[in-house]
């Protein structure tokens, strides 16, 4: 019994002896040493600013979607390339916000968003009978996709 005692006790000597020959070896942290390096801000140049700009102006001209607001956007995406009466509109619209506990659109206030969708070229509409019937153009279409 004795002789197992010696042989763990020796086996526990090998064992501590190894894990100090492991503390010796010199960690990766003591082998690296940092330097600072100097970081410069990169200057635009006038030409890539002048690009940019002209780039920018076009595409406002091009296309001004962010003059929209959500109702108007809210009111677009109620078509989905169908032909739609006033009232129609008024149904789907407030379907959404009635959950949301938005108050729906009152007739007066859906006919100024219209009439400001049809003056910046999103929709367009036609006089059926007695009543008006609105359908996206191209642009709308493009907005809505």
């Amino acid at each position: 019994m004795e002789n197992k005692n010696d042989e763990s006790i020796e086996k526990d000597n090998e064992d501590k002896e190894e894990t100090s020959e492991k503390k010796k070896k010199p960690v990766a942290k003591d082998l690296v040493t940092l330097k600072h390096v100097e970081v410069k801000k990169q200057e635009i140049s006038p030409e890539t600013r002048n690009l940019a700009q002209t780039l920018k102006e076009r595409y406002l001209e091009h296309d001004q979607f962010e003059q929209l607001s959500n109702d108007e956007i809210t009111i677009l995406e109620t078509f989905m390339g169908k032909r739609l009466f006033l009232e129609r509109i008024a149904i789907i619209a407030n379907q959404s916000r009635m959950p949301l506990g938005i108050p729906g659109f009152k007739k007066a206030e859906l006919e100024k968003i219209l009439d400001d969708l049809n003056s910046k070229g999103y929709i367009v509409s036609e006089l059926v009978g007695d009543k008006y019937v609105y359908f996206l153009t191209e642009r709308g279409k493009y907005r809505v996709q």
